[in-house]
């Protein structure tokens, strides 16, 4: 669990940085955030609303800022044991996507996410008992399809030891 905090931490700086002293385009800046559902399944599997917006466009890649509210399910505890761990949270990452042309021209990306989860930590489903808050890494390497004329997004991505899918809109 430190190594993944760590490493997670170690991503969401490496984004931080390359932010840092790009130039900004305000036309991009104004636009308005995307929107999509995302699900993933696997060790942390959970259920989000995405909400993300452009926050700096350089060249052939786009950072982008996500949060929103979401709904995690693992059966591994923060505690290690095996034990039904769920509950109710938000997260907060930094996407970066890249390709061969530059963004607004192109529909396909590869893109690099890394944040965090966190909310209320739920164990068991008949018998609910509280365990306190949760905070969970979140690290995604994927594809990506947004095309520049239309306002749809679709996303297969995977992350540590999870498989994702998600499908938005502006």
């Amino acid at each position: 669990m430190k190594k993944s905090l760590l490493i997670t931490s170690f991503l969401i700086l490496i984004l931080y940085k390359s932010v840092q002293g790009q130039e900004i385009d305000s036309l991009e800046i104004e636009q308005e955030p995307y929107t999509s559902v995302d699900f993933k399944i696997g060790s942390l599997s959970h259920a989000t609303v995405n909400v993300e917006k452009v926050r700096n466009i350089n060249m052939n890649v786009a950072t982008l800022t996500n949060f929103g509210p979401s709904y995690i399910y693992t059966p591994i505890s923060p505690d290690g044991y095996l034990a039904e761990a769920h509950g109710p949270g938000l997260h907060l990452s930094f996407t970066r996507l890249g390709g061969q042309k530059p963004y607004r021209y192109r529909d396909t990306h590869f893109e690099i996410s890394g944040g965090i989860y966190m909310g209320m930590l739920l164990y068991g489903f008949t018998n609910t008992a509280l365990g306190g808050l949760y905070i969970y890494p979140k690290t995604n390497i994927g594809y990506r399809y947004q095309s520049p004329s239309s306002d749809t997004i679709f996303r297969i991505y995977v992350g540590f030891l999870t498989v994702g899918l998600s499908i938005g809109s502006k």
